[in-house]
């Protein structure tokens, strides 16, 4: 693999390291890493910090030997989630932006940030498009805002006081609890300007909010507010998504 030219040597003998645990071999000492990748300790000792700094892996004091760490959970646990969110959604996406004509996106909480996991982009020329996978703010647009609003107080709290804000903090709370009694939240030049979008949440099988299903377009040709029924069918849309993973609409 490392006779590929795109491949990065350094970040491949990372994952060799990461691959090296497993079923009975959950907790493994620094020599034990070296003998399973291959690698020198010296190189082995280096990745094996880097991963350490970034919660890939911790180290138990005690012992001297490596786990897994908390990082490769929450990615697991998203991974887990977005795979099965990504192929329930994607006939109604594609529905719903040849519907609109607009570009649709699937978003889902990483952290205390949003993602956008899957896109299905406009067929016009002159289109909004989010990168898949970039992170951005709860504070401002659609879709982090729905997100922002079905969370803990003190997290919506904690999220103002550390994220963009374009409005206050009364205002802002104020259109979250509107979001939350109609299911439906937009933004028309908030994050980005030429840009608007609206948003709908997706629940899961237990009620829990899972991710958020939007459309956005240019401004001057897309006004969430100058569309008709774009409420309705959005929340539609939505609630199809949730009854594919269970939700009892």
């Amino acid at each position: 693999m490392e006779n590929n030219p795109q491949v990065i040597r350094s970040v491949q003998r990372a994952i060799d390291v990461l691959r090296s645990f497993g079923v009975g071999k959950e907790a493994l000492t620094l020599t034990e890493i070296s003998n399973e990748t291959g690698l020198a300790k010296s190189t082995t000792t280096r990745i094996l910090a880097t991963l350490e700094e970034n919660n890939f892996l911790e180290k138990d004091l005690a012992s001297g030997k490596y786990n897994l760490g908390v990082q490769l959970y929450f990615l697991g646990h998203a991974a887990g989630r977005s795979i099965g969110l990504k192929d329930v959604s994607k006939d109604i996406m594609i529905r719903l932006r040849d519907q609109l004509g607009e570009t649709v996106n699937l978003y889902i909480m990483e952290g205390e940030y949003r993602i956008c996991i899957q896109q299905f982009e406009s067929l016009k020329s002159v289109k909004h498009m989010i990168q898949v996978g970039q992170q951005l703010p709860l504070t401002v647009g659609a879709s982090g805002k729905v997100l922002l609003a079905y969370q803990a107080n003190d997290f919506i709290e904690k999220m103002m006081d550390n994220q963009h804000m374009v409005k206050s903090k009364t205002a802002l709370k104020e259109e979250l609890n509107t979001i939350v009694k109609n299911k439906y939240g937009e933004s028309i030049e908030e994050r980005e300007v030429g840009t608007s979008a609206a948003a709908s949440p997706i629940f899961g099988i237990e009620g829990n909010l899972i991710g958020v299903l939007s459309v956005s377009g240019p401004a001057q040709r897309f006004n969430p507010q100058e569309i008709d029924n774009l409420q309705s069918i959005l929340v539609d849309a939505a609630m199809g998504v949730s009854a594919n993973m269970g939700y009892q609409v």
